[in-house]
């Protein structure tokens, strides 16, 4: 019990508890904003990210077809967007958009004869969509320099009738893909030229390919040969590089 002469002067009145006074509008939303706008602008920034990933798959144009270029040196540039741009009024309008959209995927991937020619990073980024691309079955015809590296390296390529090389026997490589230079539609797209990768003005892009050979991708044994979407891919795939390549 408090000791009376500390209760002695006190009045009732100040026994009571202070109340709080009331704030003013303007005093409330700066008491909110100080205490909540780190919470407010993560929220509203992660709004935007999604509201962003939302519009571009949204608006993203799925390609028809999608060939990969396949290749053991630098390109030239813009050489995959000039070539997709010329194949896609050979190629059909596959998933009925209304348009026909051709995508040209670039792999760089150097032997040790062309290392030199290849940044280290950039090979190992190629390998790794390479494979992604492999699994996923999105590119049905290649596009090589190379086409006995790349067959011994990844065993990818079927050969011209779609059948697929015998496991344990060298390939017959003159059953495998068409010279670009011997198929009068290829050799005729005017393509233009670039710079190159070394920095080389006026590249003719049809120079370039001329020694490239478009080739079909195997799918026996793989895990998209169970897959009914893929195979349609593959069957129309196969008929464009009947078309492509027809003397």
């Amino acid at each position: 019990m408090a000791s009376p002469r500390y209760t002695l002067n006190i009045k009732p009145e100040d026994l009571q508890p202070d109340v709080p006074r009331e704030l003013t509008p303007k005093e409330k939303r700066e008491n909110f904003w100080f205490y909540h706008k780190w919470h407010i602008l993560g929220g509203l920034t992660a709004a935007l990210l999604v509201g962003s990933i939302i519009w571009e798959i949204a608006t993203q144009v799925k390609p028809d077809y999608t060939i990969g270029l396949l290749t053991t040196r630098g390109l030239p540039t813009g050489v995959g967007e000039v070539l997709g741009e010329q194949l896609a009024p050979y190629f059909d309008d596959r998933n009925g958009d209304g348009k026909v959209v051709v995508t040209v995927m670039e792999y760089t991937i150097a032997t040790a004869e062309t290392a030199d020619t290849v940044d280290p990073n950039m090979q190992m980024a190629n390998v790794t969509k390479l494979m992604g691309d492999l699994d996923m079955g999105e590119s049905m015809l290649f596009l090589t320099d190379n086409i006995e590296y790349f067959e011994e390296q990844y065993m990818l390529f079927a050969y011209n009738d779609g059948s697929v090389p015998e496991e344990g026997v060298k390939p017959d490589y003159s059953r495998m893909g068409v010279r670009w230079g011997d198929c009068p539609l290829l050799a005729g797209l005017p393509l233009g030229s670039a710079t190159d990768f070394t920095g080389a003005e006026g590249v003719d892009y049809q120079m370039f390919l001329q020694d490239y050979r478009l080739v079909q991708r195997v799918v026996a044994g793989t895990r998209i040969e169970g897959d009914e979407e893929s195979m349609e891919y593959h069957a129309g795939s196969s008929e464009m590089f009947r078309r492509l390549t027809q003397p």
